[in-house]
């Protein structure tokens, strides 16, 4: 059959019987009707039954996702407040802690010079009572010593009044002691 040139001639030439003679191609309006009413119905139930479902869970989690959005956006900006305020609760710590390290350096030098004047005003008071102690030994050394002297001289007097009775030598004797004592 296949050798025979004129069998496929004819073969294309007519339909075989039972065919009607549509090809793949052919489009037949009542197959296209029913196609059309099975997609619709098709559609139409899964709008129903599928599509509202899954576009409403999908409107949720977009929802869901917006506000975890805005809540890690609100997050950010606290964290940035908080970190902020900790800076500044920093800034304030270590100004005041460098206030409070004057104050006590202030402190420090003043308690110093209250003790040094204090010492001060010892040591002068020390000096003063060592000068008068001192003064008051030196007095009562030299009324000591004057008190010696005049001993000295009532025992020299009184053994050269003994030896000799000669007022005018005595005198110069006397003045002569006095001059080098």
């Amino acid at each position: 059959m296949a050798s025979d040139p004129h069998a496929i001639k004819a073969s294309t030439e007519q339909p075989p019987p039972g065919d009607q003679g549509g090809g793949p191609l052919d489009v037949d309006p009542q197959m296209v009707a029913w196609t059309w009413v099975t997609f619709a119905i098709v559609a139409f139930v899964l709008y129903k039954v599928a599509w509202k479902p899954i576009l409403a869970a999908l409107d949720a989690r977009e929802e869901r996702i917006r506000t975890a959005l805005d809540d890690a956006e609100r997050a950010a900006e606290e964290l940035a407040k908080i970190e902020e305020t900790c800076e500044s609760l920093k800034a304030e710590a270590n100004a005041e802690s460098k206030q409070i390290i004057a104050r006590a350096r202030e402190a420090a030098a003043e308690a110093a010079s209250h003790v040094e004047s204090k010492a001060g005003e010892k040591v002068a008071i020390m000096y003063e009572n060592a000068e008068r102690d001192i003064s008051a030994m030196k007095n009562q050394v030299v009324a000591d010593m004057k008190k010696e002297q005049a001993d000295i001289v009532i025992g020299l007097t009184s053994q050269l009044v003994a030896e000799n009775m000669d007022t005018e030598r005595n005198r110069e004797l006397s003045d002569k002691l006095l001059q080098d004592l």
